[in-house]
């Protein structure tokens, strides 16, 4: 019923009490959809702040706010320095005006389409939501609803209140139904009308858990203060809606992180049978092998006898090959056959693990009912929403994958500076074997190893990133960053390497 006229009838004067005589000071926006304006004088200060967002819509009057550093835009500032003569609710409508001489600042509490606007003489000059472009068409005085309050016009209305009184809203017409008002005598209907109305404007403020303020449905706890009332309201409803928000977030990212390693494990898993189902190429080695003699340099093809199908194959060749040569790079595809399968059945047990992992975060957190202990497991666990950092400036690229953060050198001189400069020791290092390419790091997780499918992604990266991206597969090197050394007078980016491994991947980008 916050946004109920009943209830913003008696907000206005005891705003009004707070805010006359009082100077509008500062006016200023730090988030989307929130308004922060301070009042004040010699002896105090008075803040209200309107949180317009579509799905909370409230206000509070804290007694005091710090404006942040940065990220804040003035607005209204015409209206600074200006008095406020008045505090007042238009009759019969969900609105309210602070007057400050000939200007004004209207509240228009409307629910989702709720919003500020500036008028002068009687005309509105300016909005803080401006996506509400028809709120332009208002015209303050006829903000003021003429509702005559008699047994005649409620006749005339059916005996409906809510009829009568459209400000009334939804709540009251409810409560009148399960009072089971309208099923009442037409006499007995304008004797309950009118206690309703006394009830409206005479009953304490009910305060309820769930949470919202009724003026008509008691609880045990309750006040007089329409600011006190607001206050308690804001602070229940915007932490427990940020909460569920942050919370939501949360579970619908590792969703979204599930649903991407499922699809990953579908797509490996046909790649995997396509491999393991093609004709191995140590088997055409070995027919090529078993062939020399017949055959000589200059082919494109030839077509042989398979003694393992005991029938004819075409076996194409590099004609700038020996058929010796063919062989030996058929029996090299066929080595790296195998480290690819080896690869890809890492990679799926991986991400069925990392599935595993997830889904139990997923039940962890939804069963977190505190905003700072939310917080907490989403940072140690490394799912904090990060603020977005300018890249201009940065030698690298920075990317995320399942937790992990990884940085990708921009170029060569780039590549100096994150491997010599942002990279720490035990960072893993990453490049494209025997050819240029951009260094690329993970980031070390302290007390984690780095996990194999996060070391074949970061490998995929840099073999994208070098010379190498257009081969089916590419070798690549990792070391911890502290087997990384820059040789005296070496070029822009090239380095010396120590302790290295080797990973066998699909050039590929994040």
């Amino acid at each position: 019923m916050f946004h109920n006229y009943f209830f913003l009838k008696r907000l206005a004067p005891d705003l009004g009490k707070k805010l006359k005589g009082q100077s509008l000071l500062e006016c200023f926006s730090q988030n989307k959809d929130e308004l922060i304006l301070g009042f004040g004088d010699q002896d105090r200060s008075f803040y209200i702040r309107a949180n317009l967002d579509p799905n909370v819509s409230l206000l509070s009057f804290p007694e005091d706010f710090a404006r942040a550093g940065k990220n804040s835009v003035d607005l209204f500032s015409e209206l600074l320095d200006k008095e406020v003569t008045s505090v007042s609710v238009f009759e019969f409508e969900r609105s309210f005006q602070i007057k400050l001489g000939e200007d004004a600042l209207i509240f228009k509490m409307h629910g989702r389409r709720a919003n500020i606007l500036h008028s002068k003489n009687n005309e509105v000059v300016s909005l803080f939501r401006k996506n509400l472009s028809p709120d332009f068409a208002i015209v303050p005085d006829e903000l003021n609803k003429k509702i005559e309050v008699s047994e005649s016009e409620l006749v005339k209305h059916n005996y409906d209140p809510t009829s009568l009184i459209p400000a009334l809203g939804k709540e009251t017409k409810i409560y009148l139904e399960q009072d089971g008002f309208y099923e009442k005598g037409n006499e007995e209907k304008w004797k309950r009308f009118n206690q309703l109305l006394n009830q409206l404007n005479h009953n304490p403020i009910y305060l309820h858990s769930e949470p919202f303020v009724s003026l008509l449905k008691p609880s045990d706890e309750q006040t007089d203060s329409a600011i006190e009332a607001t206050n308690w309201l804001y602070n229940k409803t915007v932490r427990g809606f940020y909460f569920e928000k942050e919370r939501n977030q949360a579970i619908n990212k590792l969703k979204q992180r599930i649903k991407k390693s499922e699809s990953y494990i579908s797509k490996t898993r046909s790649k995997l049978q396509q491999v393991e189902c093609a004709r191995s190429p140590e088997e055409i080695a070995n027919i090529l092998m078993a062939n020399l003699n017949s055959l000589q340099t200059g082919l494109s093809k030839a077509v042989l006898h398979d003694f393992y199908n005991d029938e004819p194959i075409e076996i194409k060749l590099n004609r700038e090959l020996s058929p010796q040569k063919n062989a030996e790079n058929l029996y090299r595809k066929a080595k790296n056959r195998h480290q690819e399968i080896d690869a890809l059945n890492e990679n799926i047990a991986a991400k069925e693990k990392l599935i595993d992992r997830l889904s139990r975060q997923i039940l962890h957190i939804d069963e977190l009912s505190d905003a700072k202990e939310l917080r907490k497991y989403l940072k140690e666990h490394g799912l904090a929403q990060k603020e977005k950092v300018k890249e201009e400036n940065l030698p690298y690229h920075e990317f995320e994958f399942d937790g992990w953060q990884i940085l990708l050198g921009k170029h060569a001189k780039a590549n100096d500076e994150l491997t010599l400069k942002v990279a720490n020791k035990n960072d893993l290092w990453l490049h494209a074997k025997d050819v240029a390419g951009s260094h690329v790091v993970v980031r070390q997780k302290p007390g984690q190893n780095f996990p194999t499918h996060i070391i074949e992604k970061a490998a995929a990266l840099a073999a994208a990133n070098s010379k190498r991206k257009t081969d089916t597969l590419c070798p690549v090197i990792y070391t911890l960053k502290k087997f990384v050394r820059k040789a005296k007078g070496a070029p822009a980016g090239q380095v010396i390497v120590e302790k290295e491994e080797v990973v066998m991947v699909e050039p590929k980008i994040l």
